[in-house]
């Protein structure tokens, strides 16, 4: 049984990734802005408030993991959102709101997590996307943030080899409330049936659960996962 904290959890991937996670005997502390109510009755998760743009609040959560569980295992950085907008026509609040969730949120997690999962030679994932490595028009500040992402993630590979496992996610397009962020209404005409048809949360929650369950002596530095449109 593993400890695992995950970012972001109310919903879409977060949520089937703890659903999932728990289902096979690992304790999971499912985090999000506002306290989750759907894993109330549950065996194996917790529900906790954690805002990741909030340096207080990421250090009460996992303070609290360490005295209550002794230890945390891994870290599922998760917590993101993105808008899609010309850059033009881009809001600076949205733009900011990117960076401090995507990045600085996901730096206030690691600034505190990676001394306890050093101690428990213990494992990061990091949500990146597809935008890490292919550039959108009319997402470019997301795709900025999600590059943000894999370069921190190859940095702890470096850095840390030997003492913290790392692995990158980098989905596609998932079936989640994702595109609901962005107000440019023809955008969004165009991409919902789009993300509609695309990958189920639970898709990209099995390959987090398979990262996480590689044996120990192993790692998963990095998995693309995309819908694959083919028909039935």
């Amino acid at each position: 049984m593993k400890v695992i904290l995950i970012t972001g959890a109310s919903k879409g991937i977060g949520k089937a990734t703890a659903i999932m996670l728990a289902s096979r005997g690992h304790l999971v502390i499912a985090g999000s802005r506002s306290k989750p109510t759907w894993c109330n009755g549950m065996d194996n998760i917790e529900g906790v408030v954690l805002d990741v743009r909030d340096y207080a609040s990421v250090q009460k959560v996992i303070e609290g993991i360490i005295t209550k569980h002794g230890r945390l295992d891994v870290l599922v950085n998760n917590a993101g959102l993105g808008y899609f907008d010309p850059l033009i026509k881009g809001q600076i609040e949205h733009w900011k709101n990117t960076i401090d969730t995507n990045v600085t949120g996901l730096l206030n997690c690691l600034h505190i997590a990676l001394p306890h999962l050093i101690a428990a030679k213990g494992h990061v994932v990091n949500l990146g996307s597809v935008a890490a490595h292919q550039v959108f028009k009319d997402s470019g500040v997301y795709c900025a943030s999600k590059w943000a992402v894999l370069a921190i993630s190859e940095s702890i590979r470096l850095e840390l080899e030997g003492k913290v496992r790392i692995t990158t996610i980098s989905p596609g397009a998932v079936n989640t409330e994702f595109i609901d962020n962005t107000v440019n209404d023809e955008l969004l005409a165009d991409f919902k049936p789009y993300f509609a048809s695309s990958m189920h949360p639970e898709t990209v929650a099995a390959q987090i659960t398979f990262a996480i369950e590689t044996p120990r002596e192993t790692v998963i530095s990095e998995i693309i996962v995309r819908p694959s449109r083919m028909s039935e």
